[in-house]
């Protein structure tokens, strides 16, 4: 069944949700909220970003409403059926000091850990993501090259991130969450929800029921929105890391064993930063300084840092070169979303495509021409 409706997700839920669709990444997200707030600064347009999270999110799916998704997006009469056969008459017991309770009804939520589970819910999302996008009163931030598109909202899995250019956008925006809601049986979690403005803006605490941020904003584990934000973003990873590093030096390992502690448990924690930001000098230097006082058991390294990355056949220990490796990340990022034809339809695409052209070639006064990365991908 997992295959079979992956098979037409690619087909049936818009790209701006990037969870759950084969061919779609978190990275996909990322770069479009990068992008977009950069355009924002850019071109000064008032803009409020709106992160909302939906409290309990899985828990709160309707049965009934679900099962009217799944016919709504004409999945089959066959297909619907298999699902309903699981959601229908199920019932579970609480255990209380010991006690067993009477078994009780379920007729909402969605089973964490089935592999059905991630793509039934993003069915049931894309509804919102829907109403939101139809919703001609609210303005979206119009997508270089194309007035006609807009960059209105991203998606991934329950997390839902929104460019509002108006306080009316930012009304019809609330009120289609409480219809959602309604029909739904969600909430918004006004206590995790946040609001980031950039440019003047005349709303006030009042008028929102979630807090407006001032700082920084924290969206799918990565920090946007002002300076600092990739300084800090590498900054909690690396700190991570390092306590990772902290309980791996307890254990009596060879260098092979570092290395491959290095590769397989450290790295993934930096490298999903890399869909985002990229590499900042300081925290090279630092991941460098931290891998070699690991792997050599010493603040002083016993050889030369260029052998021990090198391969056994080479003389070398394999110790992996982890800053290299992550700008490496960073480009094929760039390079997927430029070059890969399934992303040319998401807002992303477009956005990245207007930076990377107009920041690729600095001119300066002396008519020299400085070739570098575009000024977004430069870190902080």
């Amino acid at each position: 069944m997992v295959k079979r409706l992956k098979g037409a997700m690619g087909e049936i839920v818009h790209p701006d949700q990037t969870c759950g669709v084969p061919g779609r990444r978190v990275a996909d997200s990322l770069a479009l909220i990068r992008d977009t707030i950069q355009y924002i600064k850019d071109r000064n347009i008032r803009t409020a970003l709106v992160c909302l999270d939906q409290e309990k999110a899985f828990d709160r799916v309707s049965h009934e409403f679900m099962e009217r998704v799944l016919q709504g997006f004409g999945l089959g009469e066959r297909f619907c059926n298999y699902v309903r056969i699981m959601y229908t008459d199920i019932f579970s017991s609480a255990m209380v000091n010991g006690w067993k309770t009477e078994p009780f009804p379920i007729r909402s939520g969605v089973r964490q850990g089935c592999p059905l589970s991630p793509s039934l819910f993003v069915l049931v999302i894309e509804l919102l993501a829907a109403y939101i996008r139809n919703d001609l009163n609210i303005k979206g931030i119009p997508t270089p090259g194309d007035a006609k598109k807009e960059v209105q909202c991203t998606l991934y899995m329950d997390d839902v991130t929104l460019f509002c250019t108006d306080g009316k956008s930012v009304q019809s925006l609330l009120e289609a969450c409480k219809d959602f809601g309604k029909a739904l049986g969600a909430k918004i979690n006004m206590d995790k929800s946040q609001v980031k403005l950039f440019g003047r803006w005349d709303l006030c605490n009042k008028l929102l029921p979630f807090p407006i941020e001032a700082g920084l904003v924290k969206i799918l584990g990565i920090w946007f929105g002002g300076p600092g934000a990739a300084a800090k973003s590498w900054n909690e990873r690396l700190a991570k890391v390092k306590q990772k590093r902290g309980f791996w030096s307890l254990r009596h390992l060879s260098i092979e064993g570092k290395a491959l502690v290095l590769r397989n448990d450290a790295l993934p924690v930096l490298q999903y930063v890399t869909q985002a930001w990229s590499l900042m000098a300081n925290v090279a230097r630092a991941v460098n300084s931290m891998v070699f006082h690991f792997v050599c058991h010493s603040k002083m390294d016993r050889v030369k840092r260029t052998v021990m990355h090198k391969e056994h056949c080479k003389g070398g220990k394999a110790v992996p070169d982890i800053p290299t490796i992550l700008r490496a990340f960073f480009v094929c990022g760039c390079i997927r979303i430029t070059l890969t034809n399934e992303n040319k339809d998401h807002s992303a695409y477009r956005v990245f495509r207007f930076f990377w052209k107009t920041g690729m070639g600095k001119v300066e006064e002396c008519n020299n021409v400085q070739l570098g990365p575009p000024l977004v991908l430069q870190g902080d």
